[in-house]
């Protein structure tokens, strides 16, 4: 993934890019997941043809490109 997409993705207050996972991880709980920013990731991610994959606690695991 291209260093500006992660740095992207680095900006949201709630989900942090970990790059040894290849995971966005969602630092609150579950119940409290900011949906906003879930979503925009989501678009991020979409228009950058980046498959991914929902996991527990509303993270976001990184796949490869489309």
């Amino acid at each position: 993934m291209s260093e500006a997409i992660v740095n992207e993705l680095n900006n949201f207050k709630h989900y942090k890019y970990e790059p040894l996972t290849r995971r966005i991880v969602n630092l609150k709980s579950v119940t409290n997941a900011d949906m906003d920013e879930f979503l925009a990731i989501a678009h991020i991610l979409d228009s950058n043809f980046i498959k991914y994959k929902f996991s527990t606690n509303i993270d976001i695991r990184i796949i490869g490109k489309r």
